[in-house]
C-alpha cells in the first residue's frame, strides 16, 4: 500500500480503553512519520490526547452536550451540536481509517468520513455487528488477547512489525505545577503510594472491601513503609474521606485533578494500588508501579500490561464473570490483607533494588 499522508483513529472512550490503544498508534505512527494522526474521542480523556506530541489533532464528539439536551427534549439543541462535530469530521479526506472501538456509533462515524481505507476489528472483536460496515479487517489472536496486544494487531495488519512501543504519557505544565502546590502544601513525606479503592459507576462488583483497603493502609503507614495517598473522582469525596480516617496517620486525600492533572500526580508516587480503572492503565502508562486487585474482571484483557506490575486475583471456576448481581463475590471476598500486603512488600522491594 501507499503511505498514508493523513489518518484517523477512532477510539471514543473510555480512560482506560483509550490508553490501550496508545501503543498501536504510537507504532502506526512511528512507521509513517510524515503523516498527519487525528484521533475521535469523547469525554475527559480528549484533553489528555491533546498533550501527546505523536497525536497531530483530537476532534471531541460532544457527547455530553448531546446527552443532555436529549434529555431536556431539546432537539435543536442536539442539531446545533452535530452540525459542526459532523462538519470537522468531513473536512478532511484520511488516507487511512482505523476504528480501534468496534462498535456501531464508531462505525457510523466512520462512514460519515471521507476515507480512501477504512479499517476495523473483524467479528472476532467487533461488537454490534460493527464488522459489517468494513471491507477490510483486522482479526488473529484469542478471544482473550490482552486489548494492548489487540489493538496491536491494526499495525500488524498494516505491515507494521516489532515489539510493542512503551509509551510514556506528557502532560501540560499548567497540570504539573498544580500537583506541586498540592505536595507543596500537603507536605507528605516519601515514599508515597497511592490508593483508590473505587470503580467505574456501575461497576461497584469491581470493587474489593473498603475496610480491607483500610487495613491495607495501616499496615504500610505503621510499618514506616510509606504515606498513603487517596484518590477519588466525581461522587467518590465521602467514601475518600472515610477511608482517609479509617486509615489513620499518614493517610492523605488526594485533590480533584482533571485527567492530565492525575497523571501528574500519579508520576510523582512510588506505587498504585487499586483495582480494574481508567485510572490504574493510567498508572501505567505514567510509569509508575502498580499492585492491581482484580475480581470478576478478565486479567487476561484488561490487566496492567507489562512485567512490572503485580496483579492478585483468586482463580475460581466462576471467574472471570460479568455476573454484575452476584451476592457471594468470592473472587473479591477471599483476597485477604495479608496477602495484599505481601504483594506490596514484594513490589516496593523490588522497585528499590532497580
Amino acid at each position: 500500500m501507499s503511505v498514508p499522508s493523513s489518518i484517523l483513529v477512532i477510539r471514543l472512550s473510555s480512560l482506560g480503553d483509550v490508553l490501550m490503544t496508545l501503543p498501536a498508534v504510537r507504532a502506526i505512527r512511528n512507521a509513517y512519520p510524515p503523516a498527519r494522526l487525528t484521533w475521535l474521542v469523547e469525554g475527559s480523556v480528549g484533553e489528555l490526547l491533546s498533550h501527546q506530541g505523536f497525536i497531530d489533532e483530537v476532534i471531541q464528539f460532544p457527547r455530553g452536550t448531546i446527552q443532555r439536551s436529549l434529555k431536556a427534549g431539546n432537539l435543536p439543541e442536539v442539531i446545533r451540536e452535530l452540525g459542526p462535530f459532523v462538519g470537522k469530521l468531513r473536512e478532511t479526506e484520511y488516507d487511512l481509517v482505523l476504528d480501534f472501538h468496534g462498535i456501531i456509533k464508531s462505525a457510523i462515524f466512520s462512514n460519515l468520513v471521507k476515507g480512501k481505507r477504512k479499517v476495523g476489528f473483524g467479528r472476532t472483536y467487533a461488537k454490534e455487528k460493527s464488522h459489517l460496515f468494513y471491507a477490510e479487517h483486522v482479526g488473529g489472536g484469542t478471544k482473550r488477547l490482552h486489548k494492548v496486544e489487540r489493538n496491536m494487531l491494526f499495525p500488524r495488519y498494516l505491515g507494521i512489525n516489532g515489539p510493542v512501543p512503551e509509551v510514556r504519557l506528557d502532560v501540560g505544565s499548567e497540570a504539573e505545577a498544580y500537583i506541586d502546590r498540592f505536595f507543596a502544601g500537603t507536605r507528605i513525606d516519601p515514599p508515597v503510594f497511592a490508593v483508590n479503592p473505587f470503580s467505574s459507576k456501575g461497576s461497584r462488583f469491581k470493587r474489593w472491601n473498603i475496610e480491607r483497603y483500610g487495613e491495607l493502609i495501616r499496615r504500610i503507614t505503621g510499618q514506616g513503609i510509606a504515606r498513603a495517598l487517596v484518590l477519588w473522582g466525581p461522587g467518590e469525596e465521602e467514601e475518600a474521606r472515610y477511608l482517609k480516617e479509617i486509615g489513620g496517620d499518614g493517610t492523605f486525600l488526594a485533590c480533584p485533578t482533571s485527567v492530565p492533572q492525575l497523571l501528574a500526580l500519579l508520576k510523582r508516587v512510588d506505587m498504585y494500588i487499586g483495582g480494574d480503572t481508567g485510572m490504574m492503565h493510567l498508572a501505567v502508562f505514567g510509569g509508575t508501579p502498580v499492585l492491581a486487585i482484580f475480581g470478576p474482571t478478565d486479567h487476561k484483557i484488561n490487566g496492567p500490561f507489562g512485567p512490572a506490575h503485580r496483579l492478585i486475583r483468586k482463580d475460581l471456576p466462576c471467574s472471570p464473570c460479568k455476573n454484575k448481581k452476584c451476592k457471594d463475590r468470592y473472587c473479591l471476598t477471599e483476597i485477604t490483607v495479608d496477602e495484599v500486603f505481601e504483594s506490596v512488600l514484594d513490589l516496593h522491594n523490588h522497585e528499590g533494588r532497580n
